[in-house]
């Protein structure tokens, strides 16, 4: 089957890059059309792939400033829509904000939308805005934002269909589309974090993410200090001097390290903190498939992948003390019955669930 892969930038390296590498090895043959392209933050593997880009990915300086040009994306989006390939059976886009923008292809291919979540910044999420603080920029932010919310709905009534990659994400779809969408879990590599053999878990607590503001990473390093636990914090990002200024002396930042050395630590913490409300949260899922707990923020994906009180916790992401509560109290945890949790979320089910769904869709066009 002939598809085209659309997504919105490859500036970095998370959970919807993790996603589009898994798309592009059931279709390996696809070209990828994005708005930036930085090589430098991507696996190797990925630069062997036919890359389309921008105009603005090579003005200088444009991969290292990419939130810049976001009143922009739409319209590079809307472009690149204009240059799909009109001879493929289908178009997916991996998504979390712009690239559904290039719904605008031949109305005989159909576009498929794989939502990690609408656009959290221009619908008002608060778990999302409350981490930016735009100061003095916030009503002209505002009068942007209500511009590129008209055309957002508009590309999105364009898309053939919808998949949300959780319960969440179908259910904000719904409310800011009016779209319905199937949920397909996002693939996670299970067998890469289950153990071979017995692990010991050791006595401190873990983070794995990029450190930027919406991430939250402030509350588990908070939390931690006034705990007086240890934590490890594995990531890099633009909020790490914040970070290291407010952490106490038993927080320690491991920077970015290789997938081998975070299976390590994800197999051996007490347990994994996700400070944030995230739209699914894959690294929840990578700590239960090692047989670890989860101390999980309340609400978004975490309610759908942390089973509160079976292999993890749930806490109110605006209580410290809640936090604090739950990383001085003793549990006994069932690893096998935690990895078996895990396992709902498998690459494998990925794969076939996204191939039924392209397959139905090339078939009856909805």
């Amino acid at each position: 089957m002939r598809i085209a892969l659309v997504h919105d930038y490859l500036t970095q390296y998370g959970g919807a890059e993790r996603v589009l590498e898994v798309l592009h090895s059931i279709y390996p043959e696809s070209p990828v059309y994005t708005s930036l392209y930085d090589p430098r933050n991507l696996p190797t593997s990925m630069q062997e792939w036919e890359i389309h880009t921008s105009g603005i990915s090579r003005w200088p300086g444009a991969k290292r400033t990419h939130r810049l040009w976001t009143p922009l994306y739409q319209t590079m989006f809307r472009r690149i829509g204009k240059s799909l390939p009109k001879d493929v059976d289908a178009v997916i886009a991996d998504t979390s904000a712009f690239s559904h923008n290039a719904a605008i292809t031949s109305p005989d291919v159909p576009f498929i939308a794989y939502c990690h979540s609408p656009a959290r910044f221009l619908y008002k999420d608060k778990d999302y805005l409350d981490a930016v603080n735009l100061g003095l920029a916030t009503p002209a932010a505002n009068l942007v934002f209500r511009r590129m919310r008209h055309q957002d709905k508009k590309a999105a009534a364009q898309v053939t269909t919808y998949i949300a990659n959780s319960n969440t994400v179908r259910d904000r779809i719904r409310e800011v589309y009016d779209r319905d969408a199937e949920v397909i879990y996002p693939p996670v590599d299970i067998e890469r974090f289950r153990p071979t053999s017995p692990v010991e878990p050791e006595d401190w607590y873990l983070v794995v993410s990029r450190l930027v503001p919406h991430k939250w990473i402030d509350r588990a390093v908070r939390g931690a200090t006034l705990a007086n636990v240890p934590l490890k914090v594995i990531g890099s990002g633009r909020a790490e001097a914040d970070l290291r200024a407010i952490a106490g002396p038993r927080v320690e930042f491991l920077g970015e390290l290789p997938d081998a050395e975070v299976v390590h630590y994800m197999q051996r913490c007490r347990a994994l903190i996700l400070p944030g409300v995230e739209d699914f949260g894959m690294t929840a899922v990578e700590a239960q498939a090692a047989g670890r707990p989860v101390i999980a923020a309340r609400g978004g994906g975490a309610m759908e992948t942390v089973v509160d009180g079976v292999t993890g916790w749930h806490f109110d992401s605006g209580r410290d003390d809640e936090l604090v509560t739950l990383l001085t109290h003793d549990n006994i945890w069932d690893s096998q019955h935690i990895q078996q949790h895990a396992a709902r979320f498998s690459r494998e089910r990925f794969e076939l669930r996204i191939q039924d769904t392209v397959k139905r869709v090339v078939r009856t066009g909805r």
